[in-house]
């Protein structure tokens, strides 16, 4: 039996979408390395919105709050490749790499999104996720632990030349376009943000911005494909989720601390979020450290 399974690395390759699907906000303890083959549409993350199209790489740190609309026609399916590891799968062997795992620590400990890189599809990057994805299931138990930790320091490398290139641009440097949200819903974001650990309406929403809870929610479900409740939920369970993992509180007490008073509510909001109660959440997360 792999001693790491397939919550802890998960690879797949090319995966295809021929409709537009209803993917909600959502965060996850993984570390996510997503590139899009083809297709194209609009990822919104942290009240930041940037578009999507064949050729861009997104990286979402562990517990960053996403979502993604994609836009399906005949000639575009929706084609990614989307890498999802635990990061302590290299710990501690990024330390006995002083540079990379310098760059691993900036890439977690950043505050704000991390915004999609334009790459070709022969990058050496790409080329490495399909090699790889190609080459996992001819492998042993005992080779795929080796193989993947090392596929993931050797992919995390490639990523921080990529970031360098940002950092001193350069005539073929890539970038990406980052269109702005609606200012409602960015406020919207922010507010939730700001006051998700208390309990609230949404008319304290809308009065704070001085429009109706109508015209609100309109114009929040336009420009972001959920409601503002979901959004508000989703917050919550992401902030309970860090909580779940970093501390060690009680149940009832995180449900408190992300607005949610009643302990059954709290757990009937996480387990449809999450497919699991707060307690298997907290003891799978501590099983794979």
């Amino acid at each position: 039996m792999p001693i790491i399974n397939a919550e802890q690395f998960n690879l797949v390759c090319r995966r295809i979408s021929t409709t537009a699907n209803r993917e909600v906000f959502h965060a996850h303890s993984q570390m996510e390395i997503t590139y899009i083959h083809d297709g194209y549409g609009q990822l919104i993350t942290e009240g930041q919105a940037f578009s999507l199209e064949p050729g861009t790489l997104m990286i979402f740190r562990p517990f960053q709050l996403h979502h993604i609309q994609i836009q399906v026609t005949k000639e575009h399916p929706f084609i990614r490749s989307v890498l999802m590891y635990e990061q302590h799968l290299l710990n501690p062997h990024s330390r006995q790499f002083a540079v990379l795992h310098h760059f691993i620590m900036d890439l977690l400990e950043q505050t704000s999104p991390l915004q999609p890189i334009r790459l070709p599809a022969a990058s050496p990057l790409v080329h490495m996720i399909e090699q790889f994805a190609n080459i996992l299931p001819t492998l042993l138990p005992h080779e795929a632990e080796e193989d993947i930790r090392l596929f993931l320091l050797g992919l995390l490398t490639q990523l921080r030349y990529l970031w360098k290139d940002r950092q001193y641009p350069s005539s073929n440097t890539l970038s990406t376009a980052s269109p702005v949200l609606h200012p409602h819903a960015e406020a919207v974001m922010q507010w939730i943000e700001e006051h998700y650990n208390e309990a609230f309406r949404l008319e304290d929403i809308a009065g704070t911005l001085h429009l109706s809870t109508y015209h609100l929610s309109h114009i929040f479900k336009k420009a972001t494909g959920t409601t503002i409740i979901a959004y508000a939920q989703a917050t919550r369970i992401r902030h309970a989720c860090v909580l779940l993992t970093s501390t060690t509180h009680s149940i009832p007490e995180i449900g408190q601390r992300v607005g949610m008073s009643s302990p059954s509510y709290f757990c009937k909001v996480f387990h449809n979020a999450t497919g699991t109660t707060p307690h298997q959440y907290r003891l799978n997360v501590q099983g794979r450290r």
